[in-house]
C-alpha cells in the first residue's frame, strides 16, 4: 500500500490529538508528506529514511540534528504494514520524554492504515461491480464470459429480478451534496450483498437497485421495500428519494427492458413525486417520452387563451381534478353552481373545444398536465 498525503494528513491530525509536540508522516522515499508544520512537507528526512531502511524505531538527539539532513530532535518510528516499512511517523522533543507514546503511537497509526486499506479494497470492489451492473444492463448479448464473471462477484445470475432506480431529489442534492455519502451508506446496510440484491450507485445522486424476486407477488413486494427505503432516508437522514420500478424478468439477458422500463418509471416519479412502478403506468409513459419542445407548443395550442385569465384556468384544472362533478368543482373553487356553469361554457368558446366531447377532455387533460410540468 502507498502512503499518500491525505491518509498521511489524517494520521497527524489523529496524533496531535494526543501529543502537543510537532507530528511529521514521511514517505518510503524520506519524503515529508504531512505534517503539523506546513513548512516542512515536501523536505526531505534523513533520519526517516533510515527508519524505513532499518524497520526501527530511531531516536535523535540535539547533537544528531548536526549530522542527519532535515531532521529535528524527537523519534522516527516506522509504520509497518504487511512486514513492509511503509513509511514514518515522527514526533519532535526530547526522546526520553516522548518515547514512552511511541507504541501506542505506531499501534494508532498502524490501525488507520489497516481501516483505509480494508476501505479502499471495499471502494474497488464496489467500483468493479458497478462496472458490471453498467455493461449488463447496456448488454447487447450475454455470454458464458459475462455470466461467469458475474458468479466470480458474487451474483447468482439466474434469479429472477426487478430493476428499481433510486434518485436523490435534485433540489435537496444541488444544496448538499454530502448527503450523497449519508444515503450510499445506507443502501449498503439495506442490501447487503449476501442477499443477492445487487446495488450500484448509478451517476450522480442515483442508484440502481437489482432486486432478487422470490414470489410472484413481486409488485407488491418490491414496493413495500421502496416505501421502507424511503421512510428511513428521510427519517434518517431527511433525504427524499424519488424512485422508478422496473418489471420483472426472469432471465439475466432481459434485465435491460427491466431498467429500461425503471428509467421511463422515474422520469414520471419526478414529475409526481415519491415512486412509480412501470406497471401501473399507461398515458404517463407515452407521455414521458414527448420532449419539451412538443410540449411547449401543445400547450401554447390549446391553453394560450386561458393562460390569460386564470380563473378560467383554474376553473378547467379543478373541474377535471373532480372527475366533472360540478358539484365538487364549485365546492372546490367556492363559487355558485351558475358560475361554474358560465365559465365551463366560456372555455368552450375560448377555445372551440367541447367539454361534452372525450377527445377534447383528453386533449385538455395532456396541456394542463404539460404546462404544469414545464412551471
Amino acid at each position: 500500500m502507498k502512503l499518500l498525503s491525505g491518509l498521511a494528513q489524517r494520521i497527524v491530525n489523529e496524533v496531535t490529538d494526543i501529543l502537543s509536540g510537532e507530528v511529521i508522516v514521511v514517505n518510503d522515499n524520506g519524503l515529508i508528506i504531512a505534517g503539523s508544520d506546513q513548512k516542512r512537507v515536501g523536505k526531505f528526512h534523513e533520519g526517516a529514511l533510515v527508519a524505513v531502511k532499518r524497520k526501527e524505531t530511531i531516536m535523535i538527539s540535539k547533537e544528531d540534528v548536526f549530522q542527519l539532513k532535515g531532521v529535528k530532535a524527537g523519534i522516527n518510528l516506522p509504520i509497518i504494514f504487511h512486514n513492509k516499512a511503509i513509511g514514518v511517523i515522527g514526533i519532535t522533543g526530547e526522546p526520553k520524554d516522548i518515547v514512552q507514546f511511541g507504541e501506542l503511537i505506531q499501534r494508532m497509526t498502524e490501525l488507520i492504515i489497516q481501516e483505509a486499506h480494508s476501505h479502499e479494497k471495499l471502494e474497488l470492489k464496489y467500483r468493479g461491480l458497478e462496472t458490471y451492473v453498467y455493461e449488463w444492463l447496456h448488454l447487447q448479448y450475454m455470454d458464458d464470459d459475462f455470466r461467469e464473471r458475474g458468479e466470480i462477484l458474487g451474483i447468482s445470475m439466474d434469479m429472477p429480478r426487478c430493476c428499481s432506480l433510486f434518485e436523490i431529489d435534485r433540489k435537496q442534492f444541488q444544496e448538499n451534496q454530502l448527503i450523497e455519502r449519508e444515503a450510499i451508506e445506507l443502501f449498503r446496510e439495506l442490501f447487503p450483498s449476501e442477499t443477492q440484491d445487487v446495488l450500484a450507485q448509478w451517476g450522480s445522486g442515483r442508484f440502481v437497485l437489482l432486486k432478487v424476486i422470490s414470489n410472484n407477488n413481486f409488485k407488491e413486494s418490491v414496493i413495500s421495500i421502496v416505501k421502507s427505503t424511503q421512510t428511513i432516508m428521510k427519517e434518517k437522514y431527511g433525504i427524499n428519494l424519488n424512485v422508478g420500478i422496473g418489471t420483472r424478468v426472469n432471465e439475466p439477458a432481459m434485465l435491460q427492458s427491466s431498467y429500461h422500463h425503471a428509467k421511463k418509471a422515474l422520469r414520471v416519479a419526478k414529475k409526481n413525486g415519491s415512486f412509480v412502478c412501470y406497471d401501473d403506468l399507461t398515458l404517463d409513459v407515452a407521455l414521458a417520452e414527448i420532449t419539451d419542445e412538443t410540449r411547449k407548443e401543445f400547450v401554447e395550442k390549446v391553453l394560450a387563451i386561458l393562460l390569460r385569465d386564470k380563473e378560467l384556468l383554474e376553473t378547467l384544472e379543478a373541474y377535471l381534478e373532480t372527475n366533472l362533478s360540478i358539484k365538487e368543482t364549485s365546492k372546490r373553487l367556492h363559487i355558485h353552481i351558475n358560475t361554474l356553469h358560465y365559465r365551463l361554457k366560456r372555455i368552450c368558446e375560448l377555445t372551440d373545444l367541447s367539454l361534452k366531447e372525450t377527445q377534447n377532455l383528453v386533449t385538455f387533460y395532456i396541456a394542463l398536465s404539460f404546462w404544469n410540468e414545464l412551471r
